[in-house]
């Protein structure tokens, strides 16, 4: 297949994007990258989770690193499996593959290269109380999240918990003290089976400045902004 149509056929489901973000809400278990990327502020904002939290569902947990959000997002969905288990569904986005489009005619699929690369992992009710311990040593449930707005062109984790029916949303970016002290990627990378590397934070000129050549490449560009109980907007700068 042409790539120069592959790259048209991108940035029109991006311009489509862009206009149905504001009314799509995440509903959890969506996978289609063109749906999924539609509900994004929904999903990264836990609303489904906030939704649902209450005693009798049990804890919750949704993790979202943002490493340069055109480069690589990875999220985290913890939720009750059985009696003290906990599933672990693991998502990590990157740049588009587009080696990996099928042309199987019986079964097309024009979506693959933007498809996730997932694992699910099953663990203990004891694994899950060292996470929430770690939170817990990072002030994640007593500390506000940051004042200032987070760019998609920087590296960020968003975190997301109901425990005992209660909700709770933080943000750690990098190279804050918090960000680089925090060990629940170390443990999220244990559970984590896909196979791609993190892609680690570092220095870049290009990152925070919306006017650099750079820029003009990057398909999705936004800012969150928090307030004391979560996230409270968000701005397309598209």
């Amino acid at each position: 297949m042409d790539r120069g149509f592959l790259y048209f056929f991108n940035g029109f489901i991006n311009l489509f994007v862009i206009l149905l973000l504001l009314s799509c809400s995440y509903d959890g278990g969506v996978e289609h990258p063109v749906i999924r990327k539609f509900s994004w502020f929904s999903y990264i904002a836990a609303e489904d989770i906030q939704k649902r939290c209450d005693r009798s569902f049990g804890s919750e947990y949704r993790f979202v690193y943002n490493g340069v959000y055109d480069e690589q997002v990875r999220t985290y969905d913890i939720f009750p499996a059985s009696n003290d288990r906990y599933d672990i569904k693991t998502n990590v986005t990157g740049e588009a593959e587009f080696s990996s489009i099928s042309l199987d005619l019986e079964h097309p699929d024009l979506f693959k290269p933007w498809r996730p690369k997932s694992s699910v992992t099953n663990v203990s009710a004891k694994d899950i109380a060292i996470l929430e311990k770690t939170l817990k040593n990072i002030g994640f449930f007593t500390s506000r999240p940051p004042l200032r707005a987070l760019s998609s062109s920087e590296f960020y984790w968003v975190v997301s918990a109901c425990i005992d029916g209660k909700f709770n949303q933080n943000a750690y970016f990098w190279p804050d003290e918090r960000f680089t002290k925090a060990q629940f990627p170390k443990l999220l990378n244990m559970w984590d089976f896909t196979d791609v590397p993190i892609n680690q934070p570092r220095q870049s000129s290009n990152l925070n400045d919306s006017s650099s050549a750079d820029n003009d490449n990057h398909k999705s560009h936004f800012n969150l902004n928090f307030n004391r109980y979560g996230l409270l907007s968000y701005q397309l700068l598209e």
